[in-house]
C-alpha cells in the first residue's frame, strides 16, 4: 500500500496530476461552442461534486428553501448552544448577591464555565458514533432537547452543586452543534459551495458567545440570576421545535452512485524521468460521487505492491467487497421508488422530511472510527488551532468583565460591552470568508490543467486571521496589564482581533476536512472538540492563579506563544499537504 515513503517520493508531476480522496475535477473540459457572427469561442463549466442521484430526497437535490431552513435552523441551534455556554460568564458576579448565605470565590465560580465548555467537546465521544449509527436528524433532536430540558431544571436550582450538574447537561446538550451540524452542512451543499455556507455557521457558531457575553451581564443584574436560564431556556426551546420541523436527515446512501476504486497505483520511478506526467496518477476515490468514466483509468504501468487493498482473485475490479458500492437498502427502495424494480422516485414531501435516518450498525466500529482519525495529520492541526483560539476566547470573555468592573473602568452592568468588539470582528471575518473561500477554489481550479480542485486551495486565505487571532492575545494581555482611561479600546481591538480568527478559521478547516475526508469529517470533528473542550478547561482552571501571582501581561505572553507555534502548523499542509493525502489514503478509503 502507498504510504509516507510512496507518497515523497513522487514528483510534483506524479503529485499535481494525483486524485487521492479530496482532489475533485471541479471544471469540465473546456467546450467549442459556435457563435452565430462567426469563430468560435470557449467556455468552461463547473462539475457539481458529489454528483447528485435522482432521487428528490437526496439533500443535494433539495429545493433551495429547504436547503436555507434547514442550515438556519442547525446555525440556530450553534448560535444557541454558545449563548447559553457563555452568558452566564459576565454573570458570575451576581452569584454572591443573590445567594449570600452561598458565597463563592471567583475561581470556584469559573467552574461554571469551565466545566460546560469540557463537556461539550467530549460529548461528542458518544454523539458523533451515535449520529454515524442512526442518523443526523436524531441526534440533533435528542441534542437540542437536552439542552432544553437543562436549561429549564436550571432556572428552578439554587445551589452550587446542581448548578454545576445543570452546566454539564447543557454542555452535553451543545455538542452536535460543533460536530454533527458542520456534517449536515457538507451533506447539503457542493464542493463548490461549502466554503460560504460554512462560514454562514461559523459566523453563527461565534456570534452566540458574544450576543451571550453581551446580555447575560444585563440579564442577571437588572433581571436577576434565575432569568438568565429563562431566557436561555425560551431560546432552547424555540430552537428544539425549528429543529423537529426543519432539519430533515441528510445521511443519503448513494448506492450504485458511489464511485469504484482503483486498486493499484502508478510506480514512483514511474515519474523520475523528466517526462509529462499521466493523465491521472491515483483514480478519482470514493469522494467524488461519480460513476468513473474509462477515459478517467490510469492506463500505464502498475505495481501491485503499491495497493489501496489487498489483490483481488477476480480481475473484475468490481467483484470484491471493497470494490462493491454501498446500495440503497430494500426498505428504502421500496419506499422512494413508484414502481416495481425501477428507480423512479416519488416526490420529497414535508412529512418525508420528518422521518429518521435508517439504522446502520457496525456499533463497535463507529465508536472506534473517530480515534481511527488521529493517523490523519490534519485532525491534529485543526485540533489545535481551534482549540487554542476557544480558548483565548474562553480566558478573554471570563477575565474581562472581572477587569472592566474594577477601576479605573467602572463599567457595572455594562461589562458585557466588552464583546462588541467581538462582534464586529465576527462579522468581518464571515463577510471575508465569504467572499473569498469558494472564489479562490474555483479560481484555482480554473488554472490547473485538469481542473483540479484541491482541498488545501482555501487554506492560505487563514494565514491573516491566525495572525491576528495570535496577536490579539498579546495585545489583549499589554491593555490588562496596564490599565488607562483609554485601554478598554485596546481590550475591544484585542478581542476582535480573536473573533475575527476564531470565525474563519474553524469554517475553513471544517469545509477543508469534509472535502478531504468525506464521511470521515464528523469523526474528525469529534477529535477536534475533545481538545476543543480540554484547552479553556486548563486554562479557565489555572489562568486566575496565573493572574494573581504574575499579572496579566505574563499569562497572556505564554498563551501567544503556545497559539503562534499552533498557528505555524499550518506551513506544512500548505507545502505538502496533497501529500499527505496520498500517504494517508488508504486510511480514509478504508473507513469509508
Amino acid at each position: 500500500m502507498p504510504g509516507w515513503k510512496y507518497a515523497f517520493s513522487l514528483s510534483r508531476e506524479a503529485v499535481k496530476a494525483a486524485t487521492p480522496p479530496g482532489t475533485v475535477r471541479l471544471i469540465e473540459p473546456i467546450t467549442a461552442v459556435v457563435i452565430p457572427e462567426g469563430g468560435v469561442t470557449t467556455t468552461d463549466r463547473f462539475s457539481k461534486y458529489p454528483l447528485p442521484t435522482p432521487d428528490p430526497a437526496d439533500p443535494l437535490n433539495w429545493a433551495p428553501w429547504r436547503k436555507l431552513a434547514c442550515i438556519s435552523t442547525v446555525s440556530l441551534y450553534a448560535f444557541v448552544s454558545n449563548f447559553i455556554s457563555a452568558c452566564i460568564a459576565p454573570a458570575l458576579p451576581v452569584w454572591n448577591l443573590e445567594f449570600p448565605e452561598d458565597q463563592r470565590k471567583i475561581e470556584e465560580l469559573m467552574q461554571f464555565v469551565a466545566y460546560n465548555i469540557l463537556l461539550l467537546g467530549f460529548g461528542n465521544v458518544f454523539l458523533v458514533p451515535v449520529a454515524n449509527i442512526f442518523g443526523r436528524r436524531a441526534i440533533v433532536l435528542i441534542s437540542a432537547l437536552i439542552l432544553f430540558i437543562s436549561t429549564a431544571v436550571g432556572a428552578t436550582t439554587s445551589n452550587f452543586v446542581g448548578i454545576l450538574v445543570v452546566r454539564c447537561f447543557q454542555g452535553f446538550g451543545s455538542s452536535a452543534s460543533e460536530t454533527v451540524v458542520p456534517a449536515v452542512v457538507g451533506e447539503m451543499y457542493f464542493v463548490h459551495e461549502r466554503g460560504r455556507w460554512m462560514a454562514f455557521y461559523t459566523a453563527a457558531l461565534a456570534s452566540g458567545s458574544v450576543v451571550g457575553g453581551i446580555s447575560g451581564g444585563y440579564i442577571a443584574v437588572r433581571l436577576g440570576w434565575f432569568q438568565v436560564f429563562w431566557v436561555s431556556a425560551v431560546l432552547a426551546g424555540i430552537t428544539f421545535l425549528c429543529s423537529v420541523l426543519f432539519v430533515p436527515e441528510t445521511i443519503y446512501e448513494r448506492g450504485a452512485h458511489c464511485l469504484p476504486i482503483q486498486r493499484n497505483l502508478p510506480r514512483p520511478s514511474r515519474y523520475w524521468p523528466r517526462t509529462p506526467a499521466p493523465y491521472l496518477s491515483l483514480v478519482t476515490l470514493p469522494s467524488m460521487r461519480m460513476t468513473l468514466p474509462s477515459r478517467f483509468r490510469y492506463t500505464g504501468e502498475l505495481d501491485p505492491t503499491y495497493t489501496w487493498y489487498q489483490p483481488s482473485s477476480s480481475g473484475d475490479l468490481s467483484s470484491s467487497t471493497a470494490m462493491t458500492p454501498t446500495r440503497l437498502s430494500k426498505q428504502v427502495r421500496s419506499s422512494r421508488a413508484t414502481g416495481p424494480g425501477n428507480f423512479s422516485y416519488h416526490p420529497y414531501t414535508f412529512s418525508d422530511s420528518l422521518k429518521f435516518g435508517m439504522y446502520r450498525g457496525r456499533i463497535k466500529y463507529q465508536f472506534m472510527k473517530p480515534w481511527y482519525t488521529l493517523r490523519l495529520p490534519a485532525t491534529w492541526i485543526a485540533m489545535l488551532q481551534y482549540g487554542g483560539l476557544v480558548g483565548a476566547v474562553a480566558v478573554i470573555s471570563t477575565i474581562g468583565p472581572q477587569l472592566l468592573i474594577l477601576p479605573p473602568y467602572d463599567w457595572g452592568a455594562d461589562t458585557g460591552l466588552l464583546f462588541i468588539g467581538a462582534l464586529i470582528g465576527i462579522v468581518f471575518g464571515a463577510i471575508t470568508t465569504v467572499l473569498l473561500a469558494d472564489r479562490r477554489l474555483k479560481a484555482f481550479a480554473k488554472k490547473q490543467d485538469h481542473g483540479y480542485a484541491e482541498p488545501e486551495t482555501r487554506l492560505p486565505i487563514m494565514l491573516p486571521a491566525l495572525a491576528l487571532g495570535t496577536g490579539g492575545l498579546l495585545v489583549f494581555g499589554f491593555c490588562a496589564q496596564y490599565p488607562g482611561e483609554y485601554q478598554w479600546i485596546g481590550l475591544q481591538v484585542a478581542y476582535g482581533m480573536v473573533a475575527f480568527a476564531l470565525t474563519q478559521v474553524p469554517s475553513l478547516w471544517f469545509s477543508y476536512l469534509i472535502d478531504a475526508y468525506n464521511q470521515l469529517a464528523s469523526d474528525c470533528f469529534a477529535m477536534i472538540c475533545i481538545l476543543r473542550g480540554m484547552v479553556p478547561f486548563i486554562w479557565l482552571l489555572f489562568v486566575i492563579q496565573w493572574i494573581e501571582r504574575d499579572g496579566y501581561l505574563v499569562p497572556f505572553g505564554g498563551f501567544t506563544v503556545i497559539m503562534g507555534v499552533f498557528s505555524l502548523l499550518i506551513v506544512p499542509i500548505l507545502w505538502a499537504g496533497k501529500r499527505m493525502r496520498i500517504a494517508t489514503a488508504r486510511y480514509v478509503v478504508g473507513n469509508q
